[in-house]
């Protein structure tokens, strides 16, 4: 047998698997076609991802606790539900997580809507951790939801109401907010009125940590 014909034998025998690995390959080029095309779909109808964030919120004039619900995402947010890891109460009784808001949830939440809720004051909340040996333990809560076209997802947030004891009230309060919402509270233009704020709108920020999937 002459070369040649060894080399169109063992094209003969090879021809075949390589026709199927060709066929393998363009069958999982075209599904990963499709997922993407699903994808961006996916982010068309919903407007983008939500996110809906869970924390704390500390008043330094009332000393006031409070939680807030808000969705931080660029999409609606729908069938919104919270689990906690053990029930959020006040230093006079009241369930905070098992209000309506909690229990019921929510059937959507747009992009940058924001709901609050009063919790406690920041001393009697600590004095009622104190007294039932959890000073120091953190909430956790789990919210789960969809989006538009229905992608599910879920993220757990902590509560850390012991972090805010002992912090300092600001000296100046009407400063001291100006300068959280980013304007500038000093000096003049050069006509001698006062600059006209500068820079990028503050963004919605969260107060702990978290975990998600979807």
């Amino acid at each position: 047998m002459t070369v040649l014909q060894v080399i169109a034998s063992v094209a003969q025998t090879l021809s075949p698997v390589l026709y199927a690995a060709f066929i393998v390959v363009i069958w999982f080029q075209l599904r990963a076609a499709k997922e993407s095309v699903r994808e961006v779909r996916q982010e068309f109808l919903a407007g983008g991802r939500p996110v809906v964030a869970v924390h704390d919120e500390f008043d330094h004039g009332t000393r006031g606790l409070s939680l807030a619900v808000e969705n931080v995402g660029q999409g609606p947010a729908k069938s919104i539900s919270f689990a906690f890891s053990r029930p959020i109460e006040s230093s006079d009784g009241v369930v905070v997580s098992g209000l309506p808001l909690f229990s019921i949830g929510l059937t959507s939440l747009s992009p940058g809507a924001r709901i609050t809720c009063y919790w406690d004051d920041l001393d009697d909340q600590m004095d009622f951790l104190r007294r039932n040996g959890l000073e120091g333990e953190d909430f956790r809560v789990t919210v789960t939801y969809t989006d538009l076209p229905g992608e599910s997802y879920w993220n757990t947030w902590d509560i850390q109401p012991a972090i805010y004891e002992g912090l300092r009230p600001p000296t100046r309060p009407a400063q001291h907010a100006q300068d959280q919402a980013g304007e500038r509270t000093g000096g003049s233009g050069t006509d001698g009125r006062s600059p006209e704020p500068t820079g990028e709108p503050a963004r919605a920020t969260v107060s702990s940590g978290a975990t998600e999937s979807t």
